[in-house]
């Protein structure tokens, strides 16, 4: 299992003459979202070998069908993911500095039992935009770690998961929420239409 130590930073621009901070052993990627809902600049760990995109088609149809976009390392339970829903109300606004909208999304997050327990939340304003950030880990023998941010994309729920599972106590699972979250920070979006 590969690491998430960041020794030091470099600089990238980050537009309108801001330098974005990127984390040492990690890199500038970018995806374009389908849809016109836009492209997303963001940091992942250089280690992170295998890109790859699919739709998770649910029962329920168009509102609850996924398309995500994933970076990982072949040989590893660590991994980031970006997915949004297939269904695209498009309207103004950014809904995700609503308070209210973030503790509906917390509760649903505690109610699925299939999500490591809640052990921090906060809004934070990324890169001119508003992200929901929750900390997730299960402490039992399986160690699961998840770190969730939502931002909207007009009125569309954008979500950027990292995610590790190992049985390991180690640098990688005692750093990996601290770098996960360095790694979020990086994230910037150019709307599309």
């Amino acid at each position: 299992m590969g690491c998430l130590l960041y020794a030091s930073c470099k600089q990238a621009s980050a537009g309108k003459g801001r330098l974005l901070f990127v984390p040492h052993n990690a890199k500038m990627r970018q995806v374009k979202l389908v849809d016109s809902l836009g492209t997303i600049s963001l940091a992942v760990p250089a280690k992170y070998d295998t890109t790859f995109t699919w739709m998770a088609l649910s029962d329920c149809g168009l509102p609850c069908d996924r398309q995500e976009y994933r970076f990982q390392r072949k040989d590893s339970l660590e991994r980031f993911t970006i997915s949004h829903s297939e269904y695209y109300p498009f309207h103004d606004g950014d809904t995700s500095k609503n308070v209210l909208r973030h503790l509906r999304l917390r509760a649903d997050l505690a109610m699925d039992y299939s999500n490591p327990p809640i052990v921090f939340d906060t809004i934070e304003k990324i890169n001119d935009r508003y992200y929901s950030i929750f900390e997730m880990e299960w402490g039992d023998t399986l160690r699961a770690k998840r770190v969730l941010a939502t931002t909207t994309i007009k009125g569309n729920t954008i979500q950027f998961e990292y995610e590790l599972r190992t049985k390991k106590q180690d640098s990688v699972s005692r750093n990996f929420m601290k770098n996960a979250l360095d790694l979020i920070r990086t994230i910037q979006i150019a709307r599309g239409i």
